[in-house]
């Protein structure tokens, strides 16, 4: 069974010009949470890989059918490895 998963995106720490428009830019990485038993719709407290939820931002993706990417499709190549290797442990 598949865990409820909350995907969380890590800003990025560099300087962007003004005006920029690649989202891209603005994310570092993309991490995978469980949802909140207590709140499913919000992350749970930690990421797959250890980082707290806290200091990172919601992204409103969930996967809509089955075989979809845990990441949004535009963020594969800013999905972070560690989560997705603990997502397959599952």
């Amino acid at each position: 069974m598949t865990p409820a998963l909350r995907t969380v995106e890590e800003p990025s720490t560099e300087v962007l010009d003004s005006g920029e428009v690649d989202v891209g830019a603005r994310i570092r990485w993309v991490h995978a949470a469980p949802a909140d038993p207590d709140a499913p719709d919000d992350p749970g407290p930690l990421t797959f890989c250890g980082i707290a939820t806290s200091d990172l931002e919601r992204e409103p993706y969930s996967p809509d059918e089955p075989g979809a990417t845990w990441y949004p499709p535009s963020q594969r190549t800013r999905r972070c490895r560690s989560c997705e290797a603990a997502l397959q442990s599952l």
